[in-house]
């Protein structure tokens, strides 16, 4: 039972010298090596300095509450992954344990603790904390060849925009020209999809607000209109996708942005075009593309083509369902789709 256990350190927090004396013997007992502390400060101190894979956490600490010290721990990224035994021979009543669980901690033992027990869950945790420990390294190798994999996906795209930004320059016609370019931003928005996923602590999903923000500037910039004639808002709640999802909104929005740079220029005065994407309660989020052209009369002449099918075909593909509004005072495409896709991330320490 031993074995293997003399290097490995755990602390033991108490400010009662008796139950502190108590729960070191019987740890060293086990063959771990103890450090001990009696006061929450001192135990924040010898975590951030130590990092023992364990801490047996006392309640009732002077000072800093035990339960605030695992919040704390919990909340450090550099040591949450310590486990948290937090022991009390007098906050046992359920909402005592339930408190210190919510705040962190991985088990609760009621004071007095059989050696047996104590011993027993201390190697659990361990067990637990070494478990963790590789599906952390596990989780960092697969996030680092997936930024290599999205690295080289977006260095092929742009090779390929670059080459066919240059056939571009062949075309004497400038409207075939200006479809061909319409060709070329499409492969530049899956571009900038992988160079996100790249760029990101996190190689699956993409943070939307700043992806769309990022993109519209772009077909702004690219566009052959004067940038000055038309303004470009972007509202976007702080949401990740996952890649699956985030490539068809891209093309959506980079569908129907550039069309509406080509055909909403209002009569008189400056263009506007609205992008937002924001949700829908239960589960749903809607993606909206407004601009104060002229209304459908105009733009849907385009969108008939290859760029009408191009978003129903990618509307599909969310799951989605789409409607448009036409007005003398502009056009709207509102495209809603399920949320289940969406993936929460959270980096890991």
């Amino acid at each position: 039972m031993k074995m293997q256990t003399a290097q490995t350190r755990i602390l033991a927090v108490d400010d009662n010298e008796a139950a502190l004396y108590a729960t070191s013997r019987v740890l060293k007992k086990a063959g771990f090596a103890v450090i001990e502390a009696t006061t929450g400060e001192q135990a924040l101190e010898i975590i951030r300095r130590e990092r023992p894979p364990v801490v047996v956490l006392d309640v009732n600490l002077p000072g800093i509450s035990g339960i605030e010290v695992c919040r704390r721990i919990k909340q450090d990224p550099d040591t949450r992954s310590t486990m948290v035994l937090q022991t009390s021979a007098t906050s046992t009543a359920v909402h005592d344990r339930v408190e210190a669980l919510v705040a962190g901690a991985d088990t609760f033992l009621i004071e007095p603790v059989e050696q047996e027990e104590l011993e027993a869950v201390v190697r659990a945790l361990l067990r637990l904390h070494k478990s963790e420990s590789t599906l952390r390294a596990t989780l960092a190798e697969r996030n680092l060849l997936l930024r290599e994999i999205n690295h080289r996906i977006k260095n092929s795209l742009q090779l390929v925009t670059s080459i066919l930004n240059l056939q571009s320059q062949e075309f004497t016609d400038p409207q075939a020209r200006q479809r061909f370019q319409h060709a070329v931003s499409r492969v530049m928005a899956i571009a900038s999809v992988h160079e996100r996923l790249y760029q990101d602590e996190d190689p699956l999903t993409v943070a939307m607000d700043e992806y769309i923000s990022g993109l519209c500037a772009g077909l702004t910039n690219a566009s052959i209109l004067d940038p000055s004639r038309t303004n470009i808002s972007v509202e976007v709640e702080p949401v990740r996708l996952p890649t699956e999802v985030a490539v068809p909104v891209a093309l959506i929005v980079n569908e129907l942005v550039t069309n509406a740079l080509k055909y909403a220029q209002p009569p008189e005065g400056r263009g506007a075009i609205k992008v937002s994407l924001v949700r829908l309660p239960p589960d749903e989020l809607k993606l909206t593309i407004a601009d104060n052209g002229k209304g459908a009369a105009t733009e849907t002449k385009e969108q008939s083509g290859l760029g009408r099918r191009l978003v129903n075909t990618f509307v599909r593909q969310l799951a989605g369902r789409v409607a448009t509004h036409s007005s003398a005072n502009g056009y709207e495409v509102v495209i809603v789709f399920p949320e289940q896709a969406v993936t929460a991330w959270r980096p890991e320490s």
